[in-house]
């Protein structure tokens, strides 16, 4: 049941939650007082018998009777769409049955037609009891909806009355009677007494409902923030797996290639290269822990610069060249005579981390960095012809420490777009990607001509805070 509560309060607004509890909480008593309300009809019967025309007393048995069919009907209709746990769906149900809730009441009003005034005292007292407590009885349980108890308290104490003044027109014995003079005082009293009571049971289902409400909320907060917890301990788990895993290739074969250095000096042209390749790995290892540090803290400023475009892509071919060639690979720079107000460190490590990949990930081919002016944007492209990126790991790519599966020789703790993802929401620039597996993946910068207004403004607070900072300092 609490499970179900809670995937409730997911899937809908708390006014329509309270509602449907609230007719949940009324349709569960219904459904329990069906057993005891069959009991009351055949009590009534039983003291009517022998005393009142079969004809009336088998018209209203016949009305009751009917009435109870619908009722369950009515309540077995009303858990199947319960079952499937949409709120809408249990509120539609009850709006489009509104006539139940003033056929139900009828059933029992009518009764009166049948003993009032004609049966012995003792009996008629008993009946009269029965009916009270019909009334007692109904508002433990509706009163979880108050505007529907007071309209089957209305609908019910009008029937009696109607049926009490009909008996009364309608045969002479009951005209008769002595206690028609002080009825209505009564009926009307415990009418007043039942909305009093239900009002104060209501108040009562109220603060319940709500307290309910608030704990299944604070339950789906706390199965939230246990998940993110797990989640991020699943997180730690990888990060140190990865980082035990990339940190120890490169470490020991630089440890061996100094070694062998140190005994083969004349190995130096052959160790060299690759003694920097390792060093070039480590330093790659440590600087995306280092900005993915930065970024969690708030420490990555931005400061926005005049930026060539061309120049960008000329420094970043030159600074992979290296690394492409090693690998067989030929790098394309196709650049855009364009230039740009952002910040061109953090714009040169988001391409430089998207061309670096490409590079990583492509075995044979090429690798194109490119750049398009698109109105008030450039779009930065890197194309590659790698195995590409199946579609359904694409929106996962740029999370924290995810690496396509079968990539796991790569180097890297999974880090790389995670990044260039958030680096990029720094310099208002879109990033995107179309991939064919077997084919290639290009990735696509959108970058701003220009900062927005307040991000510049956010740049410059910020250096204005750290030179205050400085200058008391000093």
């Amino acid at each position: 049941m609490p499970d179900q509560t809670v995937q409730s309060v997911q899937g809908s607004s708390q006014a329509d939650w309270i509602e449907a509890t609230r007719l949940s909480t009324l349709m569960t008593g219904m459904d329990a007082s069906q057993r005891p309300a069959l009991l009351v009809l055949a009590a009534l019967t039983w003291f009517c018998w022998g005393h009142v025309s079969p004809w009336t007393l088998g018209g209203v048995l016949t009305v009751s009777l009917c009435i109870a069919v619908i009722r369950v009907v009515f309540l077995r209709g009303y858990a199947v769409v319960t079952a499937q746990g949409d709120v809408g769906a249990q509120l539609a149900y009850i709006r489009n049955r509104r006539w139940f809730w003033m056929l139900n009441p009828i059933g029992w009003g009518v009764w009166p037609l049948v003993f009032q005034g004609r049966l012995p005292p003792q009996s008629e007292v008993v009946c009269w009891m029965l009916i009270a407590g019909v009334g007692a009885v109904a508002i433990a349980w509706m009163s979880a909806h108050l505007r529907l108890t007071r309209t089957f308290l209305l609908i019910y104490f009008g029937s009696v009355t109607l049926s009490v003044a009909l008996a009364t027109a309608m045969w002479p014995e009951v005209r008769e009677h002595s206690s028609n003079l002080w009825f209505p005082l009564v009926l009307g009293g415990y009418w007043l007494l039942l909305l009093r009571i239900s009002k104060y049971l209501s108040e009562i289902y109220g603060r319940s409902i709500d307290l309910t409400y608030q704990n299944a909320i604070l339950i789906q907060s706390l199965r939230e923030q246990k998940r993110a917890v797990e989640e991020a301990s699943r997180f730690k788990d990888r990060f140190v797996a990865g980082a035990a895993h990339d940190l120890k290739q490169p470490v020991s074969a630089l440890g061996i290639y100094s070694e062998l250095l140190s005994n083969e000096p004349t190995l130096a042209d052959e160790l060299g290269p690759k003694i920097m390749r390792s060093t070039r790995a480590i330093n790659a290892l440590f600087d995306s822990m280092f900005d993915l540090a930065k970024l969690d803290t708030g420490q990555f400023l931005v400061q926005p610069k005049s930026v060539d475009v061309a120049a960008l892509l000329e420094e970043l071919g030159t600074q992979f060249d290296t690394m492409a060639r090693q690998k067989g690979l030929a790098l394309r720079v196709r650049p855009v005579q364009a230039s740009l107000y952002s910040d061109p460190v953090l714009l040169r490590r988001v391409i430089g981390n998207l061309l670096g990949n490409a590079i990583r990930y492509t075995s044979q081919g090429a690798v194109l960095l490119a750049a398009r002016r698109r109105a008030d944007r450039v779009v930065f492209e890197v194309w590659d012809t790698g195995p590409g990126i199946a579609p359904q790991e694409q929106d996962r790519i740029f999370d924290e420490f995810y690496q396509i599966d079968g990539a796991a020789a790569a180097e890297g703790f999974g880090l790389g777009l995670s990044i260039v993802r958030r680096l990029s929401e720094q310099l208002w620039c879109d990033v995107s990607l179309n991939s064919r597996q077997g084919v290639g993946t290009v990735f696509r910068v959108s970058a701003p001509l220009a900062l927005p207004v307040q991000q510049l403004s956010r740049a410059a607070d910020r250096s204005f805070g750290q030179s205050a900072g400085s200058a008391s300092g000093s």
